[in-house]
């Protein structure tokens, strides 16, 4: 045994006596203390580092050098790292039920673990500091220390450390100088830029050493590089490192979860899909594959390659060792079957009820039985979906997302019904402060208030038709019915059944009726069984209370007795009443009067000034009932069926042309033009003077002319709807609308409107609306844009299909050929043969210190949008290619949508051979573009021309200001 120790340690001594030809050390050593001295009893003694050009680096030495750092310093700041980012992962909880990070953790978490990874930097520079620089750990030490600060969120010194390691830890020959340039052509084959180092490692340093940390350095540089938002130096770098032919292929999986991260980061989905999936091997462990899995199935369905979606929602059903995953995964792979497949939809629901009934389940089972009913939402069957978000509530104890999330898909049910008293109370039950449901706060929060106006007005009316009905009875057969009425009621509400008119004595004495009490005991067994545990006795019991007493609540007598007795004002105490600021009692507030025959014959309008003043309360409900419908919740048949019913019932009582104003708009939006024409010739030949004939009459003269009032109101809803704030946008659009009817803006705003529910998959109501612009402003340049619109929705689903089915080759990553993918930049430019001014004087390139001019290199044209939704963002995408395809037939010009910054979007419109060819493009687009974006405001944009290099600048410096002095100094008063 010894002997072989020995020879193994003879060969291990051989190995690493061998001169290094791939991973020679620099010749530098450290200054561990600067300019300042050394403590004095230190001054003679010197550090392991400082001795490394002192001593010869023996088989020996290099053998106890390495052990002791790997495992006295390596292993105990590695294995720090390593817990770091585990409390991380186990702090972070992922909602998937949105698409989830990119990383199972965050750098807040892992920053806040300040005093772990202080330590690892501590014990890492320790274990450089104290030991001969060239051993084989030192640049895995030097990793860490930029891991660390990496997790600190110090970003900038972690790049200078992985700078520094790719710098000074560069590969040489030995006796090689120093100042050889990392990066370059020689060594490599082909033409291709090497950057990164050969790893040829025998195998004793296979098994006893780390590959060296300089290539994976440069993939934590590119990884800090998006962290700081410097997408094109880690773009830059990224895509050298595809075409390094001697990149480790033990990093390729890196590298491609860095390329995926950049382009998620950067909103690049189907970009970063396609890397992550190469990636998945890279996965720590079965719970982060499964974990890769569910957000690669994510971002393949917002792609709308839901077959792969479903895939990878299938594996990480079956790999994920969390029940939450896995409800979820079956619920979206559920959703992905788009072909209507009812047998599967039926086979998952089937599966998540079997998993509810699961003990290991038990937990979740609000969640799966939520899960089920969406699932059964998109058979669809409205019945099932139902019940199950019932046994979602049935089940849920205090997981209020969920239940809040059942409420509100009860009330949508019941909303999409028209059943709008249940979804009154059901849209209650639903907290809005719940942050989960921030995006239908507005919604809610409209409905909430529309549908409590709309129950107030149908109860109203219900309860004045019921009185007048009453009213119209025979005087027996209505004192009757008031009779068994009030039994009923006095039942439900708990008080005695019977005809005395002091109820207070009923309850302080049980036996007011002078019936004789019975003996509850009499029955007792002979055995002397006790009362409570005979059955029969306590049935008994039950069924003599309830006779006698009704529904009780389980309170005190002396309570109920305050609560239901009447006082000297005829109210009930303990119930009082709602008044506003003044002192006056809120209308449908007040205490509840005692339940007796003459307080509820009171109310019946016996009289002609009875009846009349209920006449009133039924027309001004109802008309308030129409109004609801038509402005605030948009239901123009509903409004239309209420105006009808209000004009049959109230011929006379027109409201000074109001009612048909109303009736005109709702027709208009039906696009009943007969009927809106028929109501508007009533309005303007019966009451043209009146307020409202006034109104109509504006509001058809105004629609090509701005009213000053509405063009105020209606740039601000503007400014909603392209910032993005769609929910507040609506609200406001719907009070602009009632007030200023139809006028200037309004074939503007149904457009944007509809781009907006193009955007919601809500198709039928964004055709409605375009189909509005065609029916009522057939002069609007957005006419033939609607009808466009309309054309495509109607066959959304077959563009859809075709495109899911396009079968598209994507570039091979080491090829360094023309590539469309916006990490590289080397497609040459399209020049679009433009006649330039052979006249005009070329003046020279200008400079401000960073932006440089070139009016010889080729251009792009640049379109900038400020504050504007990715929605209308792709729009003017479409919009600008459609005048292309117009204006410019023929002609390769492409047009590239590229985030500057949170708030602004450019649009790259490529290339022109240079700047004159840019000029003439952008001359004659300027000049058009106002009708072909007409829905957008003018402020929201603005045009420049740009180089490729200074366009890399500016989306390194943002500074559009900068750049836009130093062009108009060039061109003058052009931009």
């Amino acid at each position: 045994m010894l002997q072989r120790t020995i020879t193994a340690l003879a060969i291990l001594f051989t190995v690493f006596a061998l001169p290094s030809t791939g991973f020679a050390q620099p010749t530098w050593t450290l200054d561990p203390f600067g300019k300042e001295k050394k403590p004095e009893q230190y001054e003679n003694r010197k550090l392991g580092s400082e001795k490394t050009a002192e001593k010869k680096f023996t088989p020996l030495r290099h053998f106890i050098q390495n052990n002791v750092t790997h495992y006295n310093y390596y292993f105990n700041a590695n294995s720090k790292v390593n817990l770091v980012v585990e409390k991380a992962k186990f702090s972070h909880k992922d909602d998937y039920g949105t698409l989830l990070s990119f990383y199972p953790y965050t750098l807040e978490a892992t920053a806040a673990q300040k005093t772990d990874l202080d330590s690892v930097i501590y014990t890492s520079t320790a274990g450089i500091l104290i030991h001969d620089l060239r051993n084989d750990w030192i640049d895995n030490m030097y990793l860490l220390i930029g891991k660390a600060y990496y997790f600190r969120k110090e970003f900038d010194s972690a790049s200078m450390t992985f700078q520094f390691i790719n710098y000074n830890l560069f590969p040489r020959k030995k006796h090689e100088d120093d100042n050889k340039v990392v990066g370059s052509n020689s060594s490599a084959s082909g033409s291709s830029i090497s950057i990164a180092d050969k790893e040829k490692r025998n195998i004793i340093q296979r098994v006893m050493t780390l590959p060296p940390s300089r290539n994976d350095a440069l993939i934590w540089l590119a990884r800090t590089s998006i962290e700081m938002g410097e997408y094109g130096e880690a773009g830059g770098l990224i895509n050298t490192l595809q075409n390094d032919p001697n990149l480790p292929k033990r990093l390729c999986n890196d590298l491609d979860e860095v390329a995926a991260y950049l382009f998620f980061k950067q909103g690049g989905f189907d970009s970063s899909a396609a890397h992550l999936e190469r990636a998945l091997s890279n996965a720590d462990d079965k719970i982060d594959k499964s974990r890769r899995e569910y957000l690669l199935a994510q971002l393949f369905e917002m792609n709308h390659q839901f077959d792969k979606a479903s895939t990878y929602y299938l594996k990480a059903a079956k790999h994920t060792v969390d029940p939450l995953m896995d409800i979820y995964a079956r619920l979206n792979n559920a959703k992905m079957l788009k072909g209507g497949n009812l047998k599967e939809l039926d086979k998952t629901i089937d599966n998540l009820a079997k998993m509810a009934r699961k003990d290991k389940y038990d937990t979740y089972r609000d969640i799966m039985y939520y899960a089920a009913g969406q699932i059964s939402l998109q058979k669809p069957d409205t019945t099932l979906a139902l019940s199950y978000f019932r046994k979602s509530l049935k089940y849920n104890e205090d997981n209020l997302p969920y239940k809040n999330r059942a409420f509100l898909q009860l009330a949508d049910i019941a909303f999409s019904r028209k059943q709008y008293r249940i979804a009154a109370s059901l849209y209650d039950s639903v907290q809005t402060n719940d942050t989960t449901l921030a995006e239908r706060a507005a919604q809610i929060d409209a409905r909430k208030s529309a549908l409590s106006k709309i129950v107030e007005a149908i109860t109203n009316i219900e309860r004045e038709d019921s009185l007048q009905r009453i009213a119209g009875m025979q005087p027996a057969e209505r004192d009757d019915y008031i009779k068994k009425l009030l039994r009923r009621l006095r039942k439900e509400s708990g008080l005695k059944d019977d005809n005395s008119n002091n109820r207070g004595n009923d309850f302080n004495n049980p036996f007011a009726d002078n019936r004789a009490p019975q003996d509850l005991f009499a029955g007792n067994s002979p055995k002397g069984e006790w009362y409570f545990n005979n059955p029969s006795m306590k049935g008994k019991g039950f069924n003599e209370f309830k006779r006698n007493w009704g529904n009780r609540t389980n309170v005190d007598n002396w309570r109920r007795v305050v609560v239901t007795a009447p006082n000297a004002s005829g109210k009930t105490p303990g119930v009082p009443d709602v008044k506003d600021k003044n002192g006056n009692i809120i209308p449908g507030t007040a205490a509840p009067e005692e339940l007796t025959y003459e307080s509820l014959a009171k109310n019946i309008p016996l009289t002609d000034e009875k009846k009349a003043a209920s006449n009133e309360t039924i027309a001004t409900n109802l008309f308030n009932l129409g109004k609801t419908y038509q402005n605030e919740l948009e239901e123009y048949e509903l409004a239309v069926d209420t105006y009808e019913n209000y004009l049959q019932r109230f011929p006379t009582r027109l409201l000074n042309g109001e009612l048909y104003l109303a009736m005109y708009h709702c027709y208009s939006k039906l696009g009943n033009k007969s009927k809106a024409d028929y109501y508007k010739n009533l309005l303007t030949g019966k009451f043209a003077n009146t307020p409202s004939g006034k109104l109509l009459t504006m509001g058809s003269s105004s629609a090509n002319v701005k009213n000053p009032a509405a063009t105020k109101r209606y740039e601000q809803i503007y400014d909603l709807f392209i910032e993005g704030n769609f929910d507040a946008a609506i609200a406001q659009k719907k009070a602009a609308d009632t007030e200023f009817g139809v006028n200037y803006w309004t074939p503007q705003l149904l457009y944007i409107e509809a781009l907006y529910y193009v955007k919601q998959r809500n198709d039928s109501v964004a055709i409605a609306g375009l189909q509005n612009i065609i029916s009522f402003y057939p002069t609007s340049p957005l006419k033939a844009k609607a009808e466009n619109m309309i054309d495509v929705l109607r066959r959304r689903a077959e563009i859809e299909t075709y495109l899911t089915n396009l079968q598209v080759t994507r570039v091979s990553e080491d090829s360094v050929a023309i590539s469309n993918d916006p990490l590289v930049s080397n497609k040459p430019p399209v020049v679009v043969p433009v006649a330039k001014d052979s006249t005009k004087k070329v003046e020279p390139p200008k400079t401000n210190g960073t932006f440089t001019m070139s009016p010889a290199s080729p251009h792009y044209v640049l379109m900038l949008l400020d504050k504007v939704d990715a929605t209308y963002v792709n729009e003017a995408k479409n919009a600008l290619a459609r005048y292309n395809n117009e204006k410019f037939y023929g002609q390769p010009i492409v047009i590239n949508k590229d985030p500057l910054d949170a708030t602004r979007n450019m649009l790259i419109i490529s290339s022109f051979a240079d700047a004159d060819a840019a000029l003439q493009y952008y001359g004659k687009l300027r000049n058009d573009v106002k009708n072909e974006i007409s829905w957008l405001p003018a402020a929201k944009y603005s045009f420049l021309i740009i180089t490729e290099p200074n366009l890399q600048l500016l989306k390194t410096n943002k500074d559009i200001t900068g750049y836009k002095t130093l062009l108009n100094s060039q061109y003058p008063n052009r931009f």
